[in-house]
């Protein structure tokens, strides 16, 4: 055999992912078998793996047709993704092969919003009103009935397309905004006002543990733009959550590996928003192996390889931070400061992802930002401040564009846009709710 792989490892099929990712899984002891799209491989990744198969990987049904060949040849032990696109072409395949893991049905709730809050309210762990809409007047209605709103796309992550409704009069405005940005259907779901936290949790067989909470930092858009370990929360605040996010897995059936649960903290109590069967995105891992010494990733293939027990943090080392950086939209005339930023002895990582001549877009979802830094601090309020402050001498100069900006759609946004918003208005009801069984026209847990 290669250095890649031996007769006697088990072998694991992985979805996506960078070498980073790779190194990790042989480092827990794996065989790798490497599924990835063509025009996304990263050529470095193949010195670490025994196989791989080149394909649009964000197809389930594909995917799980070639890993049941692969898996007739020599038998696989698992199938795994750790990044969004992955997950449930990853849990085609581990419910077609019978393999231990998340499922289909289990990454489809998650993946779903208008079934994930149909299976809470069902399962009586947090029933928050929630229902399809079209249309102004379906918007209107739902005002009327449980006051503020957000609407957002069915499916999807990093703030796409989400958008605050405060009240009946800002409703024919949100619908023909909607109805402009190509979401012909969208969740409406009941507002929830407080602080919002995220709850990074890993579960062995069944086992939960919270490995960090995240404070986060957001704009109007509800785009983030920045992350904070540990969260600041009292004792109570974080048991309350804790029990919240242990009962959400259990309802759900998630068991093993990593979450990514999103929480606000309202003057009521804790209420969830939306989960992930994967560790959180944006860097936050980062903060978590800074401020608790644990690589979620690497831990998760150590435990799916059987060569760990339960883990569970200790007291923090330190505080962590992530500031994104935002400009002003306009074409990019100058960017300086990065190379200070990254010399300051605090900073952990950081970069720019825009350069002169590039064009800076209003802030409509996460890869809209311009870049990041993070940074380490004695304790979270510090690193925050730090974070702030070496984010702030990074100076990216815009000047407006001589056109205006061209108008942005789903479409031009999302690579794919009918993932995100579910069935065409004739084909959905409108009228499923969390509190109510969903129809037979609007199945749960399916993707359309």
């Amino acid at each position: 055999m290669s250095a890649t792989g031996s007769a006697s490892a088990p072998r694991i099929a992985v979805i996506g992912g960078t070498p980073a990712t790779l190194r990790k899984v042989r480092a827990a002891g794996f065989e790798i078998v490497w599924v990835y799209g063509p025009g996304d491989l990263d050529p470095a990744g193949l010195a670490h793996v025994a196989e791989a198969h080149l394909m649009d990987y964000r197809e389930p049904a594909a995917v799980a047709d070639l890993l049941e060949t692969v898996h007739r040849s020599r038998p696989l032990v698992r199938v795994v993704s750790i990044i969004e696109d992955g997950l449930e072409p990853a849990a085609a395949a581990t419910s077609r092969l019978g393999l231990p893991g998340n499922g289909l049905e289990l990454v489809q709730v998650l993946q779903d919003k208008l079934a994930f809050r149909t299976v809470l309210a069902e399962r009586g762990v947090d029933a928050v009103a929630a229902r399809i809409g079209h249309t102004a007047a379906d918007i209107r209605a739902f005002v009327t009935e449980h006051g503020p709103v957000v609407i957002k796309p069915r499916y999807g992550s990093g703030s796409l397309g989400v958008r605050f409704v405060e009240d009946l009069a800002a409703a024919d405005e949100a619908g023909a905004w909607a109805a402009g940005f190509g979401l012909h259907s969208f969740l409406m779901e009941q507002f929830l006002s407080g602080t919002e936290i995220s709850v990074e949790t890993f579960s062995f067989a069944g086992q939960h543990v919270v490995l960090a909470f995240t404070a986060k930092e957001k704009l109007a858009s509800f785009v983030e733009v920045g992350h904070t370990q540990p969260a600041p929360l009292e004792p109570d605040t974080a048991r309350r959550v804790e029990e919240l996010v242990f009962a959400m897995l259990d309802a759900v059936g998630l068991a093993d590996g990593p979450a990514h649960t999103e929480v606000i903290l309202t003057p009521e109590g804790p209420r969830l928003v939306e989960s992930h069967s994967r560790r959180g995105g944006d860097r936050i891992t980062d903060l978590v192996q800074q401020v608790y010494g644990i690589d979620t990733d690497a831990l998760a293939f150590l435990w799916y390889a059987g060569r760990t027990g339960p883990v569970r943090p200790g007291e923090p080392a330190c505080g962590a931070s992530i500031r994104f950086l935002t400009a002003e939209p306009g074409v990019v005339d100058s960017v300086e400061g990065l190379a200070e930023v990254l010399a300051d002895p605090a900073v952990v990582a950081a970069a720019v992802t825009v350069a002169p001549g590039d064009t800076v877009v209003p802030i409509a979802w996460s890869y809209d930002r311009c870049g990041l830094v993070l940074a380490r601090g004695r304790d979270a309020r510090d690193a925050a401040e730090r974070a702030g402050a070496l984010a702030a001498r990074i100076a990216i100069r815009t000047s407006p564009a001589e056109t205006g900006p061209p108008a942005r759609t789903l479409a031009t946004i999302a690579a794919r846009p009918d993932r995100l918003v579910g069935a065409e208005p004739a084909a959905a009801a409108s009228s499923v709710s969390s509190d109510e069984p969903a129809s037979a026209d609007e199945p749960v847990g399916v993707v359309k």
